[in-house]
């Protein structure tokens, strides 16, 4: 190519190129490589070579001394130059300090390929001259051999095939070998022969096999022959000296990381140096840094181990295991823990195997760890080759290279004509030197057999020619080398034949004659050559060939056994006076080794031959024999044999006649001598062979069920592997061999750890024959094991952290990695299993072991879980943690333990404990139902320890969930069901006095049966009791006097199923009892606290309530009888008496609650309870209650001892002497009549009722005192208030002392003042200041009871009625309520205690209303009845007995309209004369009157709209029948006013349509009642059809929605009014009369607005704020109510609806109101046109009447259709909270307006209302105008308290707003409106209702 001139001037342009460009960048290495082989190819070796040396900087800084290449492109330039140099043979240049890695390392085989940059040019540098070519014609006849590779393998099975194929012709032969460049292959096979094996790691981390340089031979001019090198042999160096030496010279120095200081030269030299080698200082911090790095993450980590190590030498120390191998391998680990070269510490040979083989990692080796194992078989095959197997221990040869020395030989056969013959047989003679010193690969021995078989005769010929040419010349060395080469192939023969004997008749006949044919001529051929020899000069041949001799006639089968002895023995008698008698054949399989000991092995082997063929014998099945034979051999220590007494022995025991005449002795002081020779035999056997009848012996045990003794087995297996780690041999053992031999047993060593911990784990009696030096020298080999094993952890911590690289997952090396953390794992797990039988054997050592194990457990998991490995093999070692854990009892912090373990298992957390849990990277698994069952008994206590509001913020109660999940529900079973069917019906059944009493003493049981199934473990340690306590306290959790909302009763159910199921299992359980009681309570106070419609109409639900929670409260009272008296006899997981207190306190509340209203002692009745009982006559049978009922009486006095009870645990609570007080007060005021004799000698008296409250007072002063912003406690204060003004008025008591019994009192106007009260006034005014007093103290209005209580002292309506001044009493009165409780539009404000019992609000509502009823009703007061009526109209939710409540209003509000109207009752029909059609036009004529001025002030007119909007209102709640009779006699006075003015038309007589009687006209007529019931019911049944709805008698009991037929049916208070005499002719019937009577009204109404809208265009206007008076409206004018549809159609209109009738008319409301005020003309004509075209729509009422303010009010008015489902929350129950959710809207409007209102701002808005009134009363009535301006002034504000309500709702409680004065104090007002108040009884001891 250099020819080319083309070529050349591109070469010398690229070459000038290069040097442009190193011009600019010099320390681009690539490019001087680049210049170099340029400069080659150009044949410039001077430029090459300093190109080579400017790249990797050459220079003679001081500073460098030795320095790895910091780059590819200058490691590869110092490869390329150290080539150069040794081409050139420049030794000088090859001791530079740069060239000493280059010179100790050779670049790795993957990277020599890039070592050319331009392999496409040719490099003349590489050698100094051209070999010559052959001549083409000889070429063309020679057959020719290609080999692909340089390998003797491949060339020698060319020869086979060429053999074969060829057949032996006599063509030459020529070999070509890969075309590669003479020098470079002479140089590569001398750098084979000093590398190591491929499977060896690269030099620099090795720490073995320095080479002998001398023997390294460099040709000196190419086309010399070169001379083969001699073997260089592998010199095992110091491992500590080397390999330190290596890596550290792998580092990078620097001076300043030596810490060197720097001089003036340095820095100078340093300017000199290249930025690459100037950079290569700029690393120093960066290493110390690293370093501390590096220390900081191994801290954790060493101190893991080190605590692990040193807590398990000192158990073993403490076990009696003094092995000072162990001891010291164990202290190396703790030296380590403190050393930075941690793995440096380690001398053991298997542990130093261990690094190595992680350090320089082979797939190939690993793969014996890593791939499964194949059990060998025990027969007696396995047992010769195991027994072969065991000579090879000698000091085995290097791995030979099969491209050794083979260029040398294709160089000597040359150009000569050599045939196959000449190229076999010099192929054989070549190999031959290297047969004793290497050892052969295996595919290379194969085919030197294949070829010695195949070219035998060739091989024979020529090795007899060549012995016949030497003759002459005996002791020349070639002699030597041919007689070598003739004992080489017969020792070679031998092995052939060896194999095919092996075949086990597999192979031919002819194949096995030829084969003893040929081993037999070269026998006698190396008999001839060692005759012709000098044995003493033959050296080792003599001794090989008698060897050879000796095993070829073992290998005859005709000969016998004791000539094959009787060789052996003169063999090892000759070997023993023999020199050299160690001598290695490492590529014979046969005879590996020729020794003294290998002679005794095969001594050994053929004595004990008959030994192992009855072992191994496959018709030997029997495992009682193999353990009686195998046990003697394996295990002597254990055997003993009975022997015969001696005669001296048996006279020495001749007294004693009952003793046999043997003995035993152990078997190693009488066994015979094969035995001997067994024992001799598997002492130098192999490993293999001893685990085999290890294993066999185990075998044998398990198949007869003797689990210890296998398991014994296995641990003797592991302590033979050990030992055999520790043993001379294996350290011996050459290294490559070693990495084979070391896997192949921690292979053995891994499956044995996993059968031994598996009999350890899972069967109770693996320990039952492990004596205590068994036991000790087991651990001790497992410690050492687990010591060997820890280098893994500590490589794999240096890769994590980044010392080392970390193998990627998935590699080989991962894996093998993950195969060590699983063999760790299961090591430490069978060492706690063996430690625990040891602590347990010594409680004098370890007085405390579950504590030691428990912290050796810990330990273990650190070390582990540090390292992320504790879920290897498959958990074994966290589940054993597990188990341990929850078996034992008396562990210290035990939690700590287990919360990390549960957490690694199954994600769960205990939240408790010291330590927190830490990631130690486990998936969790599912939690099964066995292992939750497990858990439970901790995790349970764990939840007893804490409070249940704790537990609910704990992890603990996630935890507690899943295990349930887990756990699933409970399968019924008989026994369950047995139990859950006594508990339903014993709840269900009515209520025993005798059982209650009963309960006291612990009497009362119930009968259950024990139930035994799964869950029944669980149930004893209170699993569902504490789910359900889980349940009610997220109940329990939100106040139930603070909530805002109805609490969902999910939770309260979950809770009542758990506890249900707790006492199916344990139903002595009080605690189970007394919280399913408290369910029980809590769902009755969720039913009756936010709404009164199951108290007004599902009773039977609210008792059925009543009636679980207390017979759940006496089971509870009847239990805890046991548990009070002796708390330790009962498991409770109440661990105090805190709950049994509760319980007695909250019995006690149940029992006096369900006594008084709204229950009224409905759960102790039991009449629907009656059962059948036979006639004492047997004629017939009868109904009786079985039993009495409790009476109130009873239930006070028993609830009063439960609050007894209740204080001896809790004396600070007031609430338990404040209800003892209040049941002796009940008790006080039962009749005495009522009593029996027993109860009225034990009545309390005044003293004892005084004492009692006086004690309440006495625990609450004692309290401390109220924070700021907290209401003091004055329930017991007005107690005592309110029962001494009762015990005055009742006479018991005098004033005088009443007033020095409240002076005594703390909160008394004149505390400690004497005060003189003479007469009953006197006394009234005492009583009214000490309610003031109390009622300053309620800064926020709680106290309704004060208010209701100064009210009645003022007005009594049971006594106070027929007073002269009753109207100022009530007037007085009235005031008090107007100033605290109603606002003026008659909105009661009551806020809701928190002493208040659920329920009773809704009572005192009730009576509130009426006695707010009966003021009005003595006041005459019609306004303020009116605006209560539509108050309570739209409440029928929030009272208790609405229905009754209600007519009770409207029968009063009726008499109050007739009263203050002056309408009669009509006693005479005036309609009875007239016609329908005369009736049709005098309705016209009176709707025309009433749309007059004239109309407006006429009584009868007024009272009528009232009337109707009455009706409207009631919209069939009640009969209507009352109203109906008030509207008809408006309606008659109205038509006998407007009479006269009517015109009369002329009459024709109706005809006659009953039939005529003749005595008729002497028949008396039938009683008025008569008369009209028979005409109702007759029109009522012609008609029904048609009107659907009529106002009769069928109508009425039809008339009603469906909501309304369900309601209660009970008689109003006030009586029903008894019916008229019905005074409607025969053609007019009433409801027409009803309906004309509506159609004036809407006239009038119509006129009325008509009137205003006029007024209001013309400008006028008559409020100061110029707003026009509005006036209200009855129904809206777009409802689609025609007044031809009668009242039939509208009374199923009002049904439909359901509530409040009165529709608000479009435009009306404090919206529209301020919408007319805009309206044009154009909109009155507009209205007025609708008016005249559709009769049905509705007018305005005119001023003044009733509904003036109702329009504005708009409270009569219809409430919407979908109000209900819209209505927000804090519209539905307004006032039952105490504090308003500020996310409702409309709410925050309502709590600002209500705080700005204080009470001391009450009177100022009063006066300014009162001049506002005055302003507007120019118009109309002076009452309705004031009125109806101050809604107008309130409406123009815009005050809307709750602005999704409709209109009239807003102003009612604006006007509530302002009227009620609060301290700003956000308090929720409660619809329920609960207020002590007395009920209206007639007599004065049931009046009380203040409790």
């Amino acid at each position: 190519m250099l020819n080319d001139a083309d070529v050349r001037k591109d070469a010398y342009q690229a070459l000038y190129n290069f040097c442009v460009a190193l011009d600019r960048d010099p320390s681009d290495a690539d490019l001087w490589r680049k210049a170099a082989r340029l400069a080659a190819f150009l044949r410039s070796p001077r430029i090459t070579r300093y190109s080579l040396e400017a790249a990797i900087e050459m220079d003679d800084d001081p500073a460098v001394d030795e320095v790895n290449p910091p780059s590819l492109a200058e490691g590869f330039a110092g490869e390329q130059l150290k080539q150069q140099l040794q081409v050139l043979d420049d030794k000088i240049a090859l001791t530079h300090p740069i060239m000493k890695p280059f010179l100790e390392k050779d670049i790795p085989p993957y990277l020599a390929e890039y070592l050319d940059p331009m392999p496409f040019l040719p490099d003349p540098s590489k050698q100094l001259a051209v070999p010559g070519q052959q001549s083409p014609s000889v070429e063309n006849a020679r057959l020719t051999i290609g080999l692909s590779n340089i390998s003797w393998t491949e060339l020698g099975m060319a020869l086979v095939n060429l053999a074969k194929e060829e057949g032996l012709s006599s063509k030459g032969i020529s070999i070509q070998l890969p075309a590669t460049s003479s020098d470079e292959d002479v140089q590569m096979e001398v750098d084979a022969q000093l590398q190591l094996p491929k499977s060896q790691p690269p030099p620099a981390q090795l720490d073995v096999g320095q080479v002998d340089g001398d023997n390294t031979e460099h040709p000196a001019e190419v086309g010399v022959k070169v001379e083969e090198p001699e073997p260089a042999e592998l010199e095992p160096a110091s491992a500590n000296d080397e390999s330190s030496k290596d890596q550290g010279s792998s580092r990078k120095r620097s001076q300043s990381a030596a810490g060197i200081p720097d001089t003036q030269e340095d820095e100078a030299a340093d300017l000199k140096r290249s930025k690459r080698t100037r950079r290569r200082d700029t690393t120093a911090d960066e290493a110390m840094d690293s370093a501390t790095f590096f220390a900081t993450q191994l801290q954790p980590l060493q101190a893991a181990d080190q605590n692990l190590f040193q807590a398990t030498k000192n158990l073993l120390e403490n076990l009696g295991v003094t092995d000072r191998v162990t001891l010291d391998r164990i202290a190396e680990v703790l030296d380590s823990c403190a050393s930075d070269d941690r793995t440096s510490k380690f001398q053991n040979p298997a542990t130093v195997d261990l690094r190595n083989a992680l350090m320089n990692f082979d797939e190939d080796v690993a793969a014996i760890l890593l791939n499964q194992r194949e059990l060998p078989q025990l027969n007696l095959s396995t047992f010769l080759e195991h027994a072969k197997s065991g000579s090879q221990r000698a000091l085995e040869a290097p791995a030979f290279d099969d491209a050794r020395g083979l260029r040398g030989f294709v160089e000597r056969l040359g150009d000569a004509w050599n045939t196959i013959h000449d190229v076999a047989y010099g192929y054989v003679k070549a190999l031959a030197d290297f047969y004793t010193d290497f050892k052969w690969s295996e595919p290379l021995r194969a085919t030197v057999i294949q070829l010695i078989n195949s070219l035998d005769s060739s091989i024979y010929d020529g090795i007899v020619h060549d012995l016949e040419a030497c003759q002459s010349i005996t002791k020349d060395s070639s002699f030597s080398k041919l007689a070598s080469l003739a004992q080489m192939l017969l020792e070679l023969h031998l092995d052939v034949l060896d194999r095919v004997n092996e075949s086990n008749g597999s192979a031919e006949e002819i194949t096995k004659v030829e084969a003893k044919g040929r081993l037999r001529r070269w026998m006698e051929l190396v008999t001839k050559v060692l005759r012709m020899r000098d044995l003493e000069q033959a050296g080792t041949l003599p001794l090989r060939y008698l060897w050879a001799a000796v095993t070829s006639t073992t290998l005859t089968k005709e000969a016998p056994r004791e000539h094959i002895l009787n060789c052996w023995y003169s063999l090892r008698d000759y070997l023993t006076g023999s020199v050299s008698a160690e001598i290695s054949l490492p590529n014979n399989s046969v005879m590996p080794e020729i020794s003294l000991s290998a002679a005794d092995r095969e001594i050994s082997k053929l004595t004990t031959m008959d030994f192992f063929l009855g072992i191994f014998q496959e018709e030997m099945s029997d495992p009682v024999s193999v353990i009686e034979n195998l046990e003697p051999v394996l295990s002597p220590e254990s055997v003993q044999i009975c022997v015969p007494v001696s005669e001296t022995d048996s006279l020495e025991n001749s007294n004693d006649t009952s003793k046999s005449k043997v003995k035993k002795l152990p078997i190693t002081e009488c066994a015979s001598q094969e035995l001997l020779d067994l024992w001799k035999f598997l002492n130098s056997s192999s490993t293999e062979l001893r685990l085999l009848l290890w294993s066999r012996l185990a075998e044998a045990y398990g198949r007869i069920k003797y689990t210890t003794k296998q398991f014994s087995c296995f641990l003797r297996s592991i302590e033979v592997i050990v030992a055999d780690f520790e043993g001379e041999e294996y350290a011996s053992t050459p290294p490559e061999a070693r990495k084979t031999l070391f896997m192949g047993m921690l292979k053995a060593l891994d499956d044995l750890i996993i059968q031994s911990l598996h009999l350890a784990l899972n069967d109770n009696s693996s320990f039952d024959i492990i004596d205590e030096d068994h036991l000790r020298s087991s651990m001790s080999a497992i410690a050492k094991v687990s010591c060997m094993l820890h280098v893994a952890a500590m490589y794999e911590d240096e890769g994590r952290i980044g010392i080392l690289p970390s193998p990627a997952n998935g590699s080989p090396q991962k894996s093998f990695l993950n195969k060590l953390q699983e063999m760790q794992v299961r090591t430490w797990s069978l060492q706690y299993t063996m430690l625990k039988v040891g602590i347990n054997q010594h409680p004098d050592i370890f007085p405390k072991p579950e504590n030691d194990l428990a912290e050796f457990l810990a330990a273990v998991h650190q070390v582990l879980g540090l390292r992320k490995c504790c879920k290897s093999s498959n958990r074994i070692f966290l589940k054993m943690m597990r188990v341990e854990l929850l078996k034992q009892k008396n562990i210290e912090n035990w939690e700590d333990y287990l919360g990390q373990v549960l957490y690694d298992l199954h994600g769960l957390k205990l939240g408790v404990g010291v330590w927190d849990v830490q990631d130690h990277g486990c998936e969790p698994e599912n939690l099964e139902k066995r292992q939750a069952l497990q858990l439970v008994e901790k995790v349970a206590m764990l939840a007893n320890r804490m409070s249940m509001k704790d537990l609910l913020k704990s992890d603990l109660k996630t935890t507690i969930e899943r295990m349930q999940q887990a756990i699933g529900s409970a399968k019924s079973s008989p026994q369950m069901s047995h139990n859950l069917r006594n508990y339903t019906e014993y709840l269900k059944s009515p209520i025993h006095p005798l059982h209650m009493y009963q309960a006291l003493t612990g009497g009362v049981h119930l009968d259950a049966v024990s139930i035994n199934t799964p869950e029944s473990a669980p149930a004893k340690q209170g699993w569902f009791f504490l789910l359900g306590m889980i349940a009610l306290t997220k109940f329990k959790g939100v106040d139930l006097n603070r909530r805002q909302t109805p609490g969902a009763t999910d939770d309260l159910r979950i809770a009542a199923t758990f506890l249900r199921l707790q006492l199916q299992y344990t139903p002595d359980r009080w605690d189970a009892w007394f919280r399913l009681a408290e369910c029980f309570d809590y769902e009755l106070e969720e039913a009756v606290l936010w709404t009164a419609d199951k108290m007004n109409k599902e009773r039977a639900e609210l008792v059925k309530f009543q009636r679980h929670a207390i017979h759940s409260y006496i089971m509870a009272l009847s239990h805890s009888y046991a548990w009070a008296s002796n708390p330790a006899a009962l498991t409770s997981l109440e661990d105090d008496e805190e709950a049994l207190y509760d319980m007695y306190h909250e019995f006690g509340m149940r029992l006096y609650s369900s006594s008084r209203e709204p229950f009224a002692m409905e759960p102790f009745e039991h009449g629907d309870h009656k059962r059948f009982f036979i006639e004492p006559e047997g004629a017939g049978t009868y109904k009786k209650i079985v039993h009495n009922q409790m009476t109130d009486y009873q239930v006070w006095k028993f609830a009063a001892h439960l609050f007894r009870k209740a204080m001896v645990g809790k004396p600070k609570d007031w609430k338990n002497p404040y209800m003892v007080a209040k049941c002796l007060w009940k008790m006080y005021q039962k009749p005495t009549e009522e009593l029996d004799e027993k109860n009225r000698r034990h009545r309390p008296t005044v003293q004892m009722v005084l004492d009692a409250l006086e004690k309440t007072i006495e625990v609450v002063s004692a309290l401390p005192k109220p924070r700021h912003g907290q209401e003091p406690i004055l329930e017991p204060h007005y107690k005592i208030v309110s029962v001494i003004w009762k015990l005055v008025k009742r006479g018991d008591l005098s004033p005088q002392e009443a007033t020095k019994v409240l002076q005594r009192q703390p909160y008394s106007p004149d505390h400690g003042k004497e005060v003189s009260v003479e007469t009953a006034e006197d006394f009234k005014a005492y009583i009214i200041r000490c309610l003031r007093y109390l009622r300053d103290k309620d800064k926020s209005n709680w106290q309704h009871r004060l208010i209701i209580r100064h009210a009645r002292v003022l007005f009594d309506e049971n006594t106070d009625m027929n007073r002269p001044d009753a109207v100022e009493a009530a007037k007085a009165a009235f005031g008090v309520l107007r100033e605290n409780m109603f606002t003026k539009t008659m909105v009661m404000n009551v806020w809701k205690c928190d002493a208040e019992r659920p329920g009773r609000h809704h009572v005192y509502t009730e009576r509130y209303i009426r006695y707010v009823v009966k003021l009005l009703d003595v006041m005459n007061d019609r306004t303020n009845m009116g605006a209560l009526l539509r108050r309570i109209r739209k409440k029928g939710a929030d009272f208790y007995h609405f229905n009754e409540l209600w007519q009770y209003c409207v029968h009063t509000y009726v008499k109050l309209l007739r009263d203050t109207f002056n309408v009669p009752v009509s006693e005479e029909d005036v309609f009875k004369t007239l016609t329908p059609e005369e009736f049709d036009v005098v309705g016209e004529k009176i709707a025309d009157w009433a749309a007059t001025p004239d109309a407006e002030n006429h009584d009868a007119l007024g009272a009528m709209k009232e009337a109707v909007e009455l009706k409207k209102l009631n919209a069939n709640l009640m009969k209507a029948g009352l109203i109906d009779d008030l509207i008809a006699d408006c309606y008659t006075a109205v038509y006998s006013y407007v009479r006269p003015e009517l015109p009369r038309p002329e009459r024709t007589p109706l005809p006659d349509t009953t039939p005529s009687s003749p005595k008729s006209e002497n028949v008396p007529p039938p009683p008025a009642d008569a008369v009209d019931l028979k005409s109702r019911l007759l029109h009522t049944l012609v008609t029904r059809d048609k009107e659907p709805s009529t106002s009769s008698i069928l109508g009425s009991l039809r008339a009603g929605s469906s909501e309304l037929q369900d309601r209660s049916e009970k008689h109003s208070v006030a009586g029903d009014v008894p019916q008229r005499a019905h005074r409607v002719g025969v053609g007019i019937r009433r409801p027409n009369i009803i309906r004309k009577a509506e159609q004036a009204v809407q006239a009038a109404l119509r006129a009325a607005e008509g009137a205003a809208a006029r007024a209001g265009t013309n400008g006028s206007s008559t409020g100061p704020s110029g707003t026009k008076p509005r006036v209200g409206s009855i129904s809206s004018l777009r409802a689609g109510r025609t007044a031809t549809r009668g009242e039939d159609e509208e009374d199923s209109e009002g049904d439909e609806d359901g509530d409040v009738e009165m529709k608000e008319a479009e435009g009306e409301g404090p919206i529209a109101g301020r919408r007319s005020r805009r309206q044009s003309n154009a909109t009155n004509k507009s209205t007025g046109a609708v008016a005249d075209e559709d009769e049905a729509s509705d007018v305005s009422s005119p001023p003044g009447s009733l509904h003036d303010s109702a329009d504005d009010e708009s409270e009569l008015s219809d409430v919407p259709a979908d109000y209900e489902d819209d209505a927000p929350p804090a519209l539905l129950f307004p006032n039952l909270r105490r504090s308003v959710d500020a996310g409702i809207p409309g709410s925050g409007e309502e709590d600002e307006t209500e705080t700005e209102h204080d009470t001391g701002n009450r009177s100022g808005e009063e006066e300014e209302q009162e001049e506002e009134a005055e302003d507007g009363s120019e118009e109309g009535d002076e009452d309705a105008a004031v009125e109806d301006h101050e809604e107008n002034e309130e409406t123009d504000k815009g005050v809307d308290v709750e602005e999704h309500a409709d209109d009239e709702e807003g102003e009612e409680d604006n006007e509530e707003t302002e009227e009620q004065g609060n301290d700003g104090d956000s308090k929720v007002q409660d619809d329920a409106m609960e207020v002590e108040g007395e009920e209206a009884e007639d007599s004065e001891a049931t009046e009380e209702g203040d409790e």
